[in-house]
Protein backbone atom coordinates (compact mmCIF):
# COMPACT_ATOMS: atom_id res chain seq x y z
CA UNK A 1 0.00 0.00 0.00
CA UNK A 2 1.67 3.19 -1.16
CA UNK A 3 0.97 6.32 0.80
CA UNK A 4 2.29 9.75 0.07
CA UNK A 5 4.29 11.59 2.66
CA UNK A 6 2.52 14.51 4.26
CA UNK A 7 4.26 17.63 5.58
CA UNK A 8 4.89 17.85 9.29
CA UNK A 9 2.32 19.82 11.21
CA UNK A 10 4.11 21.88 13.81
CA UNK A 11 2.37 24.46 15.96
CA UNK A 12 3.51 28.02 15.50
CA UNK A 13 5.22 29.26 18.63
CA UNK A 14 6.09 32.86 19.31
CA UNK A 15 9.70 32.11 20.25
CA UNK A 16 10.22 29.78 17.30
CA UNK A 17 8.88 32.21 14.75
CA UNK A 18 10.93 35.01 16.24
CA UNK A 19 14.03 32.85 15.98
CA UNK A 20 13.38 32.04 12.32
CA UNK A 21 12.86 35.63 11.29
CA UNK A 22 15.75 37.25 9.53
CA UNK A 23 16.69 40.53 11.16
CA UNK A 24 16.25 43.45 8.82
CA UNK A 25 17.37 47.01 9.24
CA UNK A 26 14.50 49.42 9.53
CA UNK A 27 15.03 52.16 7.00
CA UNK A 28 12.18 54.64 7.05
CA UNK A 29 13.38 56.94 4.32
CA UNK A 30 16.28 56.81 1.91
CA UNK A 31 17.02 60.49 2.02
CA UNK A 32 16.24 63.47 4.20
CA UNK A 33 14.14 65.03 1.42
CA UNK A 34 10.43 65.30 2.13
CA UNK A 35 8.34 62.70 0.36
CA UNK A 36 6.88 63.98 -2.88
CA UNK A 37 3.66 62.43 -4.05
CA UNK A 38 2.78 62.00 -7.73
CA UNK A 39 0.07 64.66 -7.38
CA UNK A 40 2.58 67.22 -6.02
CA UNK A 41 4.72 67.16 -9.19
CA UNK A 42 4.44 70.34 -11.23
CA UNK A 43 7.80 70.60 -13.01
CA UNK A 44 10.28 68.35 -14.81
CA UNK A 45 12.76 68.87 -11.95
CA UNK A 46 10.26 67.58 -9.39
CA UNK A 47 9.46 64.61 -11.64
CA UNK A 48 13.17 63.78 -11.90
CA UNK A 49 13.57 64.03 -8.11
CA UNK A 50 10.49 61.88 -7.55
CA UNK A 51 11.66 59.16 -9.96
CA UNK A 52 15.17 59.21 -8.47
CA UNK A 53 13.80 58.85 -4.93
CA UNK A 54 11.49 56.07 -6.03
CA UNK A 55 14.34 54.20 -7.74
CA UNK A 56 16.52 54.55 -4.62
CA UNK A 57 13.71 53.13 -2.48
CA UNK A 58 13.23 50.24 -4.89
CA UNK A 59 16.96 49.54 -4.91
CA UNK A 60 17.09 49.53 -1.11
CA UNK A 61 14.07 47.25 -0.89
CA UNK A 62 15.54 44.92 -3.51
CA UNK A 63 18.82 44.70 -1.56
CA UNK A 64 16.92 43.94 1.66
CA UNK A 65 14.86 41.23 -0.02
CA UNK A 66 17.94 39.70 -1.64
CA UNK A 67 19.68 39.54 1.72
CA UNK A 68 16.61 37.95 3.32
CA UNK A 69 16.33 35.35 0.56
CA UNK A 70 20.01 34.43 0.79
CA UNK A 71 19.78 34.16 4.59
CA UNK A 72 16.72 31.91 4.30
CA UNK A 73 18.45 29.75 1.69
CA UNK A 74 21.42 29.35 4.03
CA UNK A 75 19.08 28.38 6.89
CA UNK A 76 17.28 25.85 4.70
CA UNK A 77 20.57 24.41 3.49
CA UNK A 78 21.67 23.89 7.09
CA UNK A 79 18.34 22.23 7.92
CA UNK A 80 18.53 19.96 4.87
CA UNK A 81 22.07 18.93 5.81
CA UNK A 82 20.93 18.11 9.34
CA UNK A 83 17.96 16.15 7.97
CA UNK A 84 20.21 14.18 5.62
CA UNK A 85 22.56 13.38 8.52
CA UNK A 86 19.62 12.22 10.66
CA UNK A 87 18.28 10.03 7.87
CA UNK A 88 21.74 8.54 7.33
CA UNK A 89 22.01 7.82 11.07
CA UNK A 90 18.60 6.12 10.99
CA UNK A 91 19.59 4.05 7.95
CA UNK A 92 22.89 3.06 9.55
CA UNK A 93 21.09 2.19 12.79
CA UNK A 94 18.56 0.02 10.94
CA UNK A 95 21.26 -1.78 8.95
CA UNK A 96 23.36 -2.57 12.00
CA UNK A 97 20.35 -3.79 14.02
CA UNK A 98 19.08 -6.04 11.20
CA UNK A 99 22.38 -7.96 10.90
CA UNK A 100 22.24 -10.85 13.39
CA UNK A 101 25.29 -10.96 15.63
CA UNK A 102 26.26 -14.07 17.49
CA UNK A 103 27.12 -13.42 21.15
CA UNK A 104 30.31 -15.51 21.12
CA UNK A 105 31.89 -16.55 17.82
CA UNK A 106 33.56 -19.95 17.68
CA UNK A 107 37.36 -19.44 17.64
CA UNK A 108 39.05 -20.52 14.42
CA UNK A 109 35.77 -20.64 12.47
CA UNK A 110 35.42 -17.86 10.00
CA UNK A 111 32.01 -16.83 8.68
CA UNK A 112 31.63 -15.38 5.23
CA UNK A 113 31.04 -11.62 5.32
CA UNK A 114 32.48 -11.11 8.79
CA UNK A 115 35.78 -9.51 9.67
CA UNK A 116 38.62 -11.56 11.08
Amino acid sequence: MATSALPLKTPAKGSETERDKTPTPSIKSVSSKPAIGPTDISSPHELTAFVETLLEQLDTKFDEMSTQILDRMTQMSTRVDALEASIQDIINGDVSSSVPQSPSPVPGVRRSGSEA
